[in-house]
């Protein structure tokens, strides 16, 4: 008679050092039913358990409808999350949560014309376990459906390149009950993996400030703070974001079809993509999209159509391991690469900085450049204390840079005309308010900034005289012209 799956078998699989889980935050709208079926689709396949896709894909199909469908009301509560953990040779736990605390009910009769109910019966019939237990934090519940091994793949993660989540909290208290009847459920131990949205993360804290929805009440809640030491923040992200887009187009334009986006951040909507971007301007492009993010890569590797585009994930305080990975290989090192560095630096500090721009000019081919978005300090240094100090307190190193601080990073690239300057704000249709910002200032005769300067560098000529310093710049950096605002 085989073992009968009880809650102690989904948390041990949770909690197991050899389990590997990612993670997909998606807004509660009908297309991301879809986008978590290819995410969980996409996921198997990656782990090796491709045998398990459609039962699996089948119940996070059905457990995100059933998010959707009962969601809490209100517009800061319209997000769900839905993770996949395999534990090779044991189990594969899929997991779907959301805000709402309501306990879903599994009706036990379904008539064959019945419209409610018959996605979580589904669940029943199709998993080994199931339970649906209020989240630890007490913002709402995890339903989740637990998979035995026997038509998954026993390979180790690690044949995979997959790094190993962290153990997952203690559980809850909670009542057992068995998984294959329709008309029980499991009332407790709200686990999910490491990977929960109670903490606010950099890239969804951004995505919140730019006015998009895949983001979280504790992200809302850090972006608020920041919005009161800089009212002009918002205005910030998106400038930035308008002008990276504008220096793609005018790369690709320019020949450079190669592009490495080094903490890429979120996705935009359809058609504010670095791909996008590229393709618009140039027709082909190869696009390599690295972050350090797990559930970043998530979201890229679920709306990633093409062969050209791919994404990974890597530490950029590891430059050579991040050089090293396999996705990068995409690139043509004979033909010259753009890598954007798009408010990247500001979380780095000095010498991690000066070693991922070191082991970058190393590798790059001539004729290669950097797009460099980076935090300045100089137009409004109190704000930007106060932006400082906001990160700090939530745990989060932030660095913006003054122009004399960021020229120094750059003493060995060329640096292309017209040098490093404010990002540009005209004709900018920005979220909130479209009135003047006071306060800022301009530096260097340049115009005020909204948070950020802008460079395009170059990999160094060694067939070049360097020793003509260009205005504005110290020894050793010469100018070429270089449009960067299209």
């Amino acid at each position: 008679m085989s073992h009968r799956i009880t809650r102690g078998d989904l948390l041990r699989t949770l909690q197991s050092p050899k389990a590997v889980t990612a993670c997909l935050a998606l807004p509660s709208r009908a297309e991301s039913v879809r986008t978590a079926r290819r995410f969980v689709a996409h996921q198997l396949e990656a782990w090796g358990c491709a045998a398990a896709e459609p039962s699996t894909a089948l119940v996070s199909s059905e457990l995100a409808t059933n998010a959707i469908k009962h969601r809490s009301p209100g517009a800061e509560a319209q997000d769900f999350l839905v993770s996949v953990t395999f534990e090779p040779g044991v189990a594969l736990v899929v997991q779907v949560a959301d805000a709402n605390p309501g306990l879903p009910v599994v009706k036990a009769r379904q008539s064959a014309l019945a419209t409610g109910g018959r996605g979580l019966f589904l669940v029943t019939q199709v998993a080994d376990y199931w339970s649906a237990s209020p989240r630890s934090d007490g913002q709402g519940k995890v339903v989740s459906a637990y998979f035995r091994a026997a038509q998954v793949s026993t390979d180790p993660p690690g044949a995979y390149g997959l790094s190993l989540p962290e153990a997952a909290a203690p559980p809850t208290s909670s009542s057992a009950g068995p998984a294959h009847r329709p008309d029980q459920q499991e009332t407790g131990g709200g686990m999910l993996p490491s990977h929960e949205f109670s903490r606010p993360s950099v890239p969804r804290v951004h995505n919140w400030l730019g006015g998009d929805v895949w983001n979280f009440d504790a992200d809302r809640i850090l972006g608020k703070e920041l919005l009161e030491a800089a009212p002009w923040l918002r205005q910030a992200v998106a400038a930035a974001r308008d002008h990276g887009q504008k220096s793609v187009s005018v790369l690709a334009r320019s020949g450079i079809v190669q592009f490495l986006d080094l903490g890429c951040g979120l996705p935009q909507r359809h058609g504010q993509n670095t791909h996008d971007a590229a393709k618009a301007a140039a027709g082909e492009s190869t696009v390599v999209y690295v972050d350090r993010d797990s559930s970043v890569c998530a979201h890229y590797r679920s709306m990633l159509e093409t062969s050209q585009e791919l994404e990974c994930q890597a530490d950029f305080t590891q430059p050579e391991g991040l050089l090293a990975h396999p996705a990068l290989a995409h690139l043509d090192r004979s033909r010259p690469v753009a890598v954007l560095l798009h408010e990247v630096l500001p979380w780095l500090d000095d010498e991690q900085a000066r070693r991922l721009l070191a082991a970058l000019q190393a590798w790059l081919p001539t004729g290669s450049v950097l797009s460099v978005i980076h935090a300045a300090t100089d137009s409004d240094p109190q704000a930007a204390a106060g932006l400082v100090a906001v990160y700090r307190s939530a745990g989060i190193a932030y660095r913006p840079r003054s122009l004399e601080q960021l020229l120094a990073l750059f003493q060995s690239w060329d640096v292309d005309v017209p040098g490093i300057t404010a990002v540009p704000l005209d004709r900018l249709r920005v979220v909130g308010s479209r009135k003047p910002v006071g306060g800022l200032r301009g530096v260097g005769g340049r115009k005020p900034l909204y948070g950020s300067y802008a460079v395009i560098a170059r990999v160094p000529n060694p067939l070049l005289d360097r020793s003509c310093p260009g205005p504005g710049l110290r020894p050793g950096a010469c100018w070429s012209w270089f449009p960067v605002t299209g």
